[in-house]
């Protein structure tokens, strides 16, 4: 199986449990694109459709890609009504669209999966001259309202997977968050005029519903099950137990947007 695929394992799980994403990310991407009515847009690795759906009752038109058969299978569940998206179960790398066909190209939590040698170049060719690129993901962040329940859960994870503790570092503040993109994208040499936006949001979680989130995610995913299970089982238990039932996670949807040279 495919790496990029590791989360079709789990897409009813991926499809409950993932955050979208905040109304005021696609805000920022519609007035940087100067989206009309009429805009073609691409979305890349689209998975259950939470990225889509926000831009689908806008009333614009998007052709989707996902290689997940079962992902696939629920973003069209949830599409359900909106014939201006479509969507192709595929591989960014085999879709073929003729050049310059769409004025934006966006991908959510899904474009570090694309091969490195043809995801840039790639996009260049599918936008229309000036369109625009919009990437993003939701990177974790630590203030006050989280650092006490990730300095508890630490020896737990030290315990059952102490692979997932190597070489990481508490999460940035949110007005610290970066990833490798901010420099990928101009050194791409296929895009210009590269905005960075964060949105940062606090979420409680339940005990069940914290865990069920981690489960989705490919490091643990990778976990044996049985040590997986029992990582899953003490960080459940030590929610309930010492923090009242309730976890906060701090993320930051952090976009960048760029414009096609």
């Amino acid at each position: 199986m495919k790496t990029r695929l590791i989360h079709d394992q789990v897409a009813q799980r991926y499809d409950r449990a993932r955050p979208g994403y905040p109304a005021a990310l696609f805000d920022d991407i519609i007035a940087y694109a100067g989206l009309a009515a009429a805009a073609r847009i691409l979305e890349v690795g689209c998975g259950t459709g939470q990225a889509t759906l926000p831009l689908a009752r806008r009333g614009l038109a998007i052709d989707c890609i996902e290689p997940g058969a079962q992902m696939a299978a629920i973003a069209r569940a949830n599409l359900v009504g909106f014939p201006a998206v479509t969507l192709s179960c595929t591989d960014f790398e085999r879709f073929r669209a003729p050049p310059a066909r769409y004025d934006l190209l966006l991908s959510a939590t899904a474009f570090h999966w694309i091969d490195p040698e043809v995801r840039f170049r790639k996009a260049h060719d599918l936008l229309k001259p000036g369109g625009t690129l919009a990437l993003f993901w939701h990177r974790p962040v630590q203030t006050e309202a989280s650092r006490d329940f990730a300095a508890a859960v630490q020896p737990i994870y030290r315990r059952f997977a102490p692979e997932l503790t190597e070489g990481c570092e508490a999460p940035p503040a949110p007005d610290r968050v970066t990833t490798e993109y901010e420099k990928l994208i101009p050194a791409s040499g296929c895009f210009t005029d590269l905005e960075i936006r964060k949105h940062y949001r606090a979420t409680d979680y339940s005990a069940g519903e914290y865990v069920d989130l981690l489960a989705t995610f490919s490091d643990h995913q990778k976990l044996e099950s049985t040590r997986r299970q029992r990582l899953l089982s003490a960080i459940e238990a030590l929610i309930a137990a010492d923090f009242a039932g309730a976890a906060v996670r701090e993320t930051v949807a952090l976009l960048y947007l760029a414009r096609r040279k």
